[in-house]
């Protein structure tokens, strides 16, 4: 690992483990229950004061180290402004950090610099050249208020490529905090999770999280199970409330592979990645888009991507070609998923191309 590459990966790694602690925090604090700590996004899912929040930390803590970066994120401040009340229990919530802070990550100052953070994310256009960094402050909103799982998603995006990428999954709890199967109720109620990294040609790592932010050793991730997977031993990961694909284009896909259906149900779609890295080789995503749904974001993607690969994982879209994360803030170069295996990735290819097909659903490439 490069020198450079080893700063900015601590730093990420710094910045989600505080934005974990604040979450954890915010689960069992009333703020996650008032009414103005709740607003509703276009795309229906629920938007908490900690996910304006974090936004702001992340920015915050890598702008004043790297202030010539960009930043591609998932909230803008549009609400915050017109809304001084919630902009208020952002402002405290924020404030709540430095108390116990101990980091010496860079804090926003002032309200007016909170919404500025978040613009610099809200407003990020990415792109081909240069680098920016990618953030999903709180992925899996509607699961975060249920008290089930979600992530933090940090990723470094260099000359349109993922050269850094970190997952805080701070409700996560495993048995040996290194793999194992992952659902919805498997809730960490004593630490607060593991943190997934990787930096490109490095490997994938996990490290679990006590209570007070402690972090554990780092494990290589080593993903288990046989050699080569089977088609029918695969275990899909899917989620049937997401709007943006179809699942019973999954349920098809199984029954052609002759694998069972359903497998793991996961609402957040980077918990998607972190159950693929730590469930074992034969844990698979087949994502079909919904017809009619704008190209998905950049951000419920990047970092996770860059972690499976360095675990061992191969990730196309659903007509073999890789993921593009150069083309701005969404991923319209790309048609859906496939994130299996390398032994079965090329097997479950051949199966989704024949049902493309016969469907007539082969799409055109987009060009660059």
């Amino acid at each position: 690992m490069t020198q450079k590459l080893y700063t900015e990966s601590t730093l990420a790694l710094h910045s989600v483990l505080r934005a974990s602690l604040l979450t954890r925090r915010v689960l069992s604090s009333s703020l996650s229950r008032r009414r103005n700590s709740q607003i509703t996004k276009s795309d229906t899912s629920p938007v908490t004061v900690a996910d304006f929040a974090v936004q702001a930390l992340l920015i915050s803590a890598i702008h004043a180290a790297y202030p010539l970066d960009a930043f591609v994120g998932e909230e803008d401040a549009s609400e915050l402004r017109s809304d001084p009340e919630l902009l208020r229990q952002v402002w405290e919530l924020i404030q709540s950090v430095s108390e116990t802070d101990t980091s010496g990550l860079a804090l926003p100052q002032s309200e007016e610099e909170v919404c500025e953070l978040i613009d610099l994310g809200g407003g990020g256009r990415g792109g081909r050249e240069g680098r920016f960094w990618a953030l999903d402050p709180i992925d899996g909103t509607a699961a975060f208020i249920r008290g089930e799982q979600f992530a933090i998603s940090l990723a470094l995006v260099e000359d349109g490529e993922e050269v850094v990428g970190v997952l805080g999954c701070p409700n996560l709890g495993l048995e040996d905090a290194v793999c194992g199967r992952v659902r919805e109720e498997d809730v960490d109620a004593v630490g607060c999770g593991v943190v997934l990294s990787a930096v490109r040609g490095q490997g994938a790592w996990v490290r679990g999280v006590g209570a007070d932010g402690e972090v554990q050793g780092a494990n290589q991730v080593v993903r288990t199970g046989k050699k080569g997977v089977k088609l029918e031993d695969l275990h899909f990961l899917d989620s049937s409330l997401s709007p943006a694909t179809l699942s019973e284009r999954v349920e098809e896909l199984a029954g052609f592979a002759g694998a069972q259906y359903p497998g793991t149900e996961m609402y957040s779609s980077h918990m998607r990645y972190a159950a693929s890295i730590l469930g074992g080789k034969e844990c698979v995503q087949v994502r079909f888009p919904a017809s009619r749904r704008p190209p998905w974001c950049l951000w419920d993607h990047a970092g996770s991507q860059l972690i499976y690969t360095e675990s061992g994982g191969k990730i196309t879209d659903l007509r073999g070609r890789k993921f593009d994360f150069g083309r701005g803030r969404d991923l319209a170069g790309n048609y859906g998923m496939i994130a299996a295996d390398e032994s079965v990735h090329g097997e479950i290819l051949e199966l989704v191309t024949a049902m493309l097909e016969r469907d007539g659903e082969v799409p055109t490439p987009i060009e660059a």
